[in-house]
């Protein structure tokens, strides 16, 4: 037997009675436990998380499914490789901007 329960009613079916213009709905009994809560706790809690990592994976695949983008990925890549680096300095040299700026 459960040390600890909470029983609520739960929605499981609604359905319109055109008849007599009134929803009729189904009720069912439903037990959560004191394990049941804390793992709804658990979930809600790494949802984030989980949102997150999807969102990252869906990001890579369609980075990695542009062949422009992953064509100029290989070059930049090959230029770091070689030493065809700028600093920040000489970056701000070649577009003209000033260093003394303040960001």
């Amino acid at each position: 037997m459960y040390t600890s329960k909470r029983e609520i009613l739960i929605d499981v079916e609604g359905k319109y009675n055109h008849e007599s213009n009134i929803m009729v709905t189904k009720l069912v009994e439903v037990i959560f436990t004191e394990e049941d809560r804390n793992n709804l706790k658990t979930l809600a809690k790494e949802m984030p998380k989980l949102r997150s990592l999807v969102e990252s994976i869906i990001e890579t695949i369609e980075i990695l499914g542009d062949e422009d983008l992953m064509e100029s990925i290989k070059k930049s890549e090959k230029d770091a490789q070689e030493g065809r680096l700028l600093g920040f300095k000489e970056l701000l040299k070649e577009l003209d901007i000033n260093e003394n700026l303040r960001w």
